[in-house]
């Protein structure tokens, strides 16, 4: 899912290359209509049917439109793609964290440190970008047998 137009510092194009694009490409369609009028004067052909000359500069305008419009509905559905997992992948280990005082206290540090593993893990594979930061968490955090056993036997779960 890496892709450049999604990342966390995306290049935006300034507006002096934007304005330039626009109007070299309002230029190429006026140099193609003249070319396209000359050709149908040449030829002969009279006013009335000069109307073709204007069809034809519309319909590459609107397919111009149409490539641009199309390139950013796809890089939209990208974009929408990449919250929707990261709200699932969140949404989850957040669920899991706000179920953690009903746990056995030996499994509450292990609970929320598997969650915030999975959130870092979502952070760092599902959002792209660049200098992304390479800090790895431990995937468990060591607890002692004997509080595990202890608490088995006292019957105590941590609860208040």
């Amino acid at each position: 899912m890496n892709s450049s137009g999604m990342s966390r510092n995306p290049q935006v194009p300034s507006l002096l290359r934007r304005i330039s694009f626009s109007f070299l490409l309002g230029f190429a369609l006026f140099v193609l209509g003249a070319g396209l009028q000359g050709v149908l004067q040449q030829r002969g052909v009279t006013r009335s049917n000069a109307y073709v000359d204007d069809l034809v500069l519309g319909v590459l305008a609107g397919l111009l439109v149409f490539a641009y419009e199309h390139r950013r509905s796809r890089e939209l559905r990208q974009k929408l793609a990449v919250i929707s997992a990261m709200n699932h992948h969140v949404r989850n280990a957040l669920q899991t964290i706000s179920y953690v005082p009903y746990t056995e206290q030996a499994k509450q540090m292990l609970l929320i440190q598997q969650s915030v593993n999975r959130i870092q893990w979502a952070l760092s594979e599902i959002l792209p970008g660049e200098g992304r930061e390479t800090r790895n968490f431990p995937s468990t955090i060591p607890i002692p047998k004997n509080t595990i056993e202890t608490e088995r036997q006292t019957g105590t779960s941590g609860k208040a």
